[in-house]
């Protein structure tokens, strides 16, 4: 029997905010359900992405992609979280203005920067930073608690790096997912050194990569999203130690 077509509606949706959380002094989640059927009205994979039109902010319509941060398997909502960005037009005001209530204009889900159980090889290696661990922390809630089954990794790896203490988002559900066999997230501080606590201390490079992942190669797929100079540093370190391309994915979206 052929599995049930996806679930999306065409065109721009109305989606209600529902509520929001403060993950950070900078950063917000914003819960989305319909505005009229609530619940989630459409069915997506980790890692994909929505895109906001928002017709008021200025005089002509703007748009932003977001990836989302909740997973599929959270029904009834998607997620979206959001983090301040100096001179970030729509980041910013939705940090700023977004409230409960509210209605936004959304388009998706959208985009392959998805776990693919038939192209990726079993362990699953990812690089975030800042608000690009969100569709890591998607995937990871989506696959943590059934690694090794048909249509999931076997292993998950985490690297992500935050400022400091005072930045680190979705950090409740890490903490949790990081207890779960087969999931390994590991955190590091580019502004403050918490070594004894358990991180790690400075921005990632290649020494940090090459400790951390070595005994990843040949077995693993990689993924990053982020600034854009450590995505590239990330590529560059991989392709040098002989990854192959087919094993390496990257995204970013604008502000």
């Amino acid at each position: 029997m052929n599995a049930p077509a996806p679930r999306r509606k065409k065109g721009w949706m109305n989606l209600e905010v529902t509520r929001i959380v403060d993950e950070t002094w900078d950063t917000k989640t914003f819960y989305l359900e319909d505005a009229v059927d609530k619940g989630c009205p459409f069915d997506y994979i980790a890692g994909q992405y929505l895109t906001l039109r928002f017709n008021d902010i200025t005089e002509r319509p703007v748009a932003r992609s977001y990836t989302m941060s909740s997973s599929p398997s959270q029904a009834g909502f998607s997620a979206l979280t959001i983090k301040r960005v100096e001179g970030g037009l729509v980041s910013n005001w939705m940090c700023d203005q977004l409230k409960v209530g509210d209605t936004v204009k959304a388009l998706g889900p959208i985009g392959k920067f998805c776990f693919d159980p038939v192209k990726f090889r079993p362990h699953l290696v990812m690089l975030g930073a800042g608000s690009g661990v969100t569709p890591f922390v998607s995937m990871a809630r989506e696959y943590a608690d059934r690694l090794g089954t048909p249509g999931a990794p076997e292993k998950m790896t985490l690297l992500v790096a935050y400022r400091s203490k005072l930045d680190l988002i979705c950090w409740d559900d890490l903490v949790v997912l990081n207890k779960v066999p087969g999931v390994s997230i590991i955190t590091t501080l580019t502004r403050e050194d918490a070594r004894s606590e358990g991180f790690l201390h400075g921005r990632p490079d290649d020494a940090m990569f090459r400790e951390l992942l070595k005994v990843t190669y040949g077995t693993s797929s990689y993924m990053t999203c982020g600034p854009e100079a450590m995505m590239n540093q990330f590529v560059d370190f991989l392709k040098a130690e002989n990854i192959a391309p087919e094993d390496i994915h990257l995204e970013s979206f604008g502000n």
